[in-house]
């Protein structure tokens, strides 16, 4: 009986511990991010970072300023010309945060005024709040889990729409402003966060769909392994084949071509981190750990 109270106090210790991180946001953090937008015939698939960039001070109030830099390839459905690269560099707005509250409101550039973006009081059974976005509120706790950053835990809610999660202090599977339904017209989503000397690789689109037509019929790229340390296999490509990546922030990082009939590559060079690999008009996302 003692060793079942004794267990019982620590999960409750540990518990009460988990709720009680800090929400700030790193002055160093980045969110690695992914978009899609489909407006008519038109598609934007945008490879991008958002950067904490400064502080700055809005209605009275301390906040972060949040910065995107990365390439936005525009192409045409149906068309065999080449997407256009179109490179991103904007303050996109600036986030309060509300350590009491434990919520961020955020003040999007040319919006008259400020947004709840998240509250990160959550728990299981209980709904989202914010209004930013077509699908910020009103989603429901299925389960909590947690995960490390830093040496620290993470609170993660997952919700009643497939593949949705919250994680404290970060945002969301769909990005730092990624309140959006992620169906068939604009999806978004995150696959790395990043705070100096720490790491969070997020599967944001783990569980993407979508019923539009591809942009190109061609196979898709597969990696093995993704993440990885050093050599990666692309299946399915032949000796010669162009190779093109590019970083988080969509500066090309290498250009070669494949020497081995598996397509096999070295990226032992490259710094950990999110980036691009482009092989003729495929494209995939590589986790460089």
């Amino acid at each position: 009986m003692k060793a079942t109270h004794y267990t019982l106090l620590l999960l409750l210790g540990y518990a009460t511990a988990a709720t009680a991180q800090s929400v700030a946001i790193d002055p160093g953090a980045e969110w690695y991010e992914e978009h899609w937008l489909y407006d008519g015939l038109t598609a934007h698939h945008s490879v991008f970072t958002c950067l904490a960039d400064g502080d700055t001070v809005i209605a009275g109030n301390l906040c972060t300023r949040i910065r995107q830099v990365g390439v936005d390839s525009v192409s045409s459905l149906g068309s065999s010309t080449p997407p256009v690269a179109v490179p991103l560099d904007r303050y996109l707005g600036a986030i309060r945060v509300d350590e009491a509250a434990r919520r961020w409101y955020v003040t999007l550039a040319g919006y008259p005024g400020e947004l709840l973006l998240y509250d990160f009081n959550l728990e299981v059974g209980g709904t989202t709040l914010g209004t930013y976005g077509d699908c910020g509120t009103g989603l429901t706790v299925t389960s909590v889990d947690e995960l490390m950053l830093g040496g620290e835990w993470r609170q993660r809610w997952h919700l009643d729409m497939p593949g949705r999660f919250v994680i404290e202090g970060i945002g969301t599977n769909a990005g730092l402003f990624g309140q959006l339904c992620q169906l068939f017209e604009e999806f978004s989503c995150l696959h790395v966060y990043r705070e100096p000397e720490a790491t969070l690789v997020v599967d944001g689109c783990g569980a993407l769909s979508t019923s539009l037509p591809e942009i190109h019929d061609e196979a898709p790229l597969t990696l093995a392994p993704n993440p990885t340390t050093g050599v990666v296999r692309v299946a399915g490509v032949p000796t010669g084949a162009s190779v093109e990546i590019r970083d988080g922030a969509g500066r090309v990082v290498r250009r070669s071509v494949t020497t081995t009939k598996d397509g096999q590559l070295d990226l032992g060079a490259l710094a950990p981190g999110l980036y691009t690999l482009r092989i003729g008009e495929r494209m995939t996302k590589l986790v460089k750990e």
